[in-house]
Parts: C-alpha cells; sequence; structure tokens
C-alpha cells in the first residue's frame, strides 16, 4: 500500500511544473487545490487517503496530457 509520501513522490515533477495546482497536508489527510481561472478561483479537493489522493492527481495529469495534445 502507497503512502502519501510515495505518492507525491510518484507525481512530483507534474506538481513542479503545474503552476496551477497545489497539495497541502492538512489535520484530514492532503488538499489538492487548483486554481481554474483569474482571478484566484480554487477548487479543493479533500484527500484522506493515499489512493483518494493518486487518483486526484492522476486524473489532473491526464487533463493536463489532454490539453498539451488539444483533446476535447
Amino acid at each position: 500500500m502507497q503512502s502519501f509520501e510515495d505518492v507525491l513522490r510518484e507525481f512530483e515533477d507534474f506538481l513542479q511544473t503545474a503552476s496551477y495546482l497545489e497539495v497541502l497536508p492538512c489535520r484530514w489527510g492532503y488538499v489538492r487545490l487548483f486554481n481554474e481561472g483569474d482571478p484566484i478561483n480554487f477548487n479543493a479537493i479533500l484527500c484522506r487517503t493515499p489512493q483518494e489522493l493518486y487518483t486526484a492527481l492522476a486524473n489532473d495529469l491526464e487533463t493536463e496530457i489532454q490539453v498539451s495534445l488539444g483533446i476535447d
């Protein structure tokens, strides 16, 4: 089973380059913040388990790849 630290290591490069995305520890796990536009408009997801964080970040990365390839 993966830990939160394992998940963060796996997505480290993506998190470093995605200026619109932030992952922060909190009392209940981790919070994934996604800035949806200008002015700042955050969407937040509470990830209580490493699997929830993995799923959220995998979805964000998939969206990033689709946008970069011009896929709707």
